[in-house]
C-alpha cells in the first residue's frame, strides 16, 4: 500500500511539473523584440512590415518568430540572434547572407535565388528556389552539395 502510494505521489508530481514545463506561446509588438532581431528586420526588410510575432517561452529558452507582410519567416533566439529564414515559396534578399557565402552563390550559382537560409551550430545551410542545398562552414567557406 505504501508502495502504490509513493508510486502515486511520483505521478502526481511528474505530471504538475510537466504541465509547468510547457511552452508558452504569444503575440508580441515588434518594439518587444530584442533590439538585435529589430535592426536586422529593418536592415534586411525595410519595404516590409511584420504581419505578426510570436514568442515561445520555454522553461529553458525563448524563441521569436517573425511572419513579415511578404510570406518570409525569420527566426530568432531569445537574445534576439537570427537563427533563420525562410521565404516561403520566394526570394530572400540577398543582403541576408553572409558576404563569402554571397559572393560564392554569385560566382558559381549566378541568377540562382536563395529561399532558405539556416545558421547553424557547425555553419550555414542554404536552399534556392529550385531546392538544391548548399553548406558552409562558419566562415562562409564552401563546404559541399546537401543531398
Amino acid at each position: 500500500m505504501k508502495t502504490k502510494l509513493n508510486l502515486l505521489a511520483i505521478l502526481a508530481f511528474t505530471f504538475l511539473f510537466s504541465l509547468t514545463a510547457c511552452a508558452q506561446k504569444r503575440n508580441i509588438a515588434l518594439k518587444q523584440l530584442p533590439a538585435s532581431a529589430q535592426k536586422y528586420i529593418t536592415q534586411h526588410f525595410p519595404n516590409q512590415a511584420p504581419s505578426y510575432i510570436i514568442e515561445d517561452k520555454d522553461l529553458m529558452k525563448t524563441d521569436y518568430k517573425v511572419v513579415m507582410t511578404g510570406g518570409a519567416e525569420i527566426e530568432f533566439d531569445g537574445k534576439g540572434n537570427f537563427d533563420e529564414a525562410d521565404g516561403n515559396k520566394t526570394a530572400l534578399p540577398n543582403s541576408l547572407l553572409p558576404k563569402p557565402i554571397s559572393t560564392y552563390i554569385t560566382t558559381n550559382y549566378k541568377g540562382q535565388q536563395v529561399e532558405k537560409l539556416e545558421k547553424e551550430r557547425w555553419g550555414y545551410k542554404v536552399e534556392f528556389l529550385n531546392g538544391l542545398e548548399l553548406e558552409f562552414d562558419n566562415a562562409g567557406k564552401f563546404l559541399r552539395i546537401d543531398d
